[in-house]
């Protein structure tokens, strides 16, 4: 039997709700509160499933009151009751299961219960362990992270966009979205497109049943990251253990992860602008993660792995010269000398046409002297 509480300043709303919750014989209601305040109070004390909540209050309002529960256990399910219709949108919008509209029925209040026992937070369900998967590198793709791998798909571009942004920022004030996102509109039809686009992405990621990582609150937006794989979460933490432990053990594995990741550029044929600059940080960190493990590979004398991340590299980033030449003394050295003369050539026809030099002359001495 799930555990609940209302809270909710009109008597008369809670003595018909609590009769209905009561007579359906799925809800033990421990408690019901006049008092928002007191009702947290209580909430922080005693464990609970759901909560029932008037959003209209004194004191604090429920969806104030909502994300202070939240905070306190992110696993109690919420339920706005309200006899505002101009609400729904926003009760989805701060990741409510469901809301009520007064007065409550009986049949309204069984479709509830449904969708909470459909959840996988409530206790008695069991968690197959899906994950909502993200896929920035190389493109963009959504998935649940499991034996099906079912590939989500978004309304339209645009949800696509601001689930890619919201992932990219981490926490970001509505103000920002919509001037990245919706600049030239007006401010009231910018701030419905937010919400009704963001409805749809967590309608999308909701019928995959998967738990929604995107939370919100006031004037803020943020994605928590328990909630979903994500290829750039994870390469950025792995870009920070080889700056934190460089040297280590580990550094080499960390590198190998960072370029099993690291599938193309970020968000590649989206022609997102926001996401150039970034992106080309990106590319800058993942080519000094390459060299990193060529340099640690060439000092132990492993030629071959060397290699392989100096070639790397020149796919990346083919005017690195420097790179250039480590390559060529690694092509020569491990006795792949036509290769290394078909390279300096191709490197020769690349420099004279983009920017009209020649390579560096310790390139072509060194070749010279190894066909000697």
């Amino acid at each position: 039997m799930l555990r609940a509480i209302i809270v909710d300043d009109e008597p008369l709303s809670v003595k018909r709700l609590n009769r209905i919750l009561t007579e359906s014989g799925a809800v033990d209601v421990c408690r019901t509160f006049l008092s928002p305040l007191e009702a947290y109070d209580f909430a922080k004390e005693n464990p609970l499933d759901i909560v029932f909540l008037d959003i209209s209050m004194p004191e604090i309002d429920g969806m104030s009151l909502s994300a202070r529960l939240r905070t306190h256990d992110q696993d109690i399910q919420i339920v706005f009751v309200t006899g505002y219709d101009e609400y729904a949108v926003q009760a989805f919008d701060l990741n409510a299961l469901d809301y009520l509209m007064k007065p409550v029925t009986a049949e309204r209040i069984a479709r509830t219960l449904d969708r909470v026992r459909s959840r996988p937070s409530v206790p008695g369900v069991m968690i197959s362990d899906p994950l909502f998967a993200v896929r920035l590198f190389d493109g963009m793709r959504l998935f649940r992270q499991d034996e099906e791998r079912i590939l989500l798909k978004l309304r339209s571009p645009k949800t696509e966009e601001l689930l890619a942004f919201l992932i990219y920022k981490g926490k970001v004030s509505r103000e920002e979205i919509i001037d990245t996102l919706w600049s030239g509109l007006e401010p009231e039809k910018a701030h419905k497109n937010l919400n009704s686009t963001l409805y749809y992405i967590r309608k999308a990621i909701s019928e995959a049943r998967l738990e929604n990582p995107i939370k919100t609150y006031r004037k803020e937006i943020w994605v928590e990251e328990k909630h979903m794989v994500c290829d750039l979460y994870r390469f950025k933490r792995l870009v920070k253990q080889v700056r934190q432990d460089q040297g280590g053990a580990k550094e080499l594995e960390w590198i190998k992860q960072a370029e099993e990741l690291y599938a193309g550029p970020l968000l590649s044929g989206k022609g997102y602008e926001w996401a150039d600059a970034y992106g080309r940080q990106l590319e800058r960190e993942f080519i000094h993660l390459l060299e990193l493990a060529g340099r640690i590979h060439l000092e132990s004398g492993e030629r071959s792995s060397a290699l392989h991340y100096f070639e790397a590299i020149l796919k990346l980033d083919p005017l690195r010269e420097d790179i250039s030449l480590e390559a060529v003394r690694l092509y020569i050295a491990i006795g792949r000398m036509n290769e290394a003369i078909r390279y300096y050539y191709d490197l020769e026809r690349l420099l004279q046409r983009e920017l009209g030099t020649q390579p560096d002359p310790r390139i072509a001495e060194t070749i010279r002297i190894a066909i000697r």
